[in-house]
């Protein structure tokens, strides 16, 4: 079995962006959602569960190498 090169990828730039500063909304601007992030912005991460969620499944997402 090969080992794979660890690398930081976009996966973990939104992981970053999300667990830092994502009840701000700019984990959604970074993906280009402008209308998701002054939502999120406004309701800062919909007092909090948005942010929860998105933080969690960037995550995940970050895990598995997407």
């Amino acid at each position: 079995m090969e080992k794979k090169e660890w690398r930081w990828g976009r996966a973990h730039t939104r992981m970053a962006l999300s667990i830092c500063v994502g009840y701000l909304g700019l984990d959604r601007f970074y993906e280009g959602q402008i209308g998701l992030g002054v939502l999120k912005l406004v309701t800062l991460g919909a007092f909090g569960a948005w942010w929860l969620a998105d933080a969690a499944y960037y995550t995940k997402l970050a895990g598995k190498g997407e």
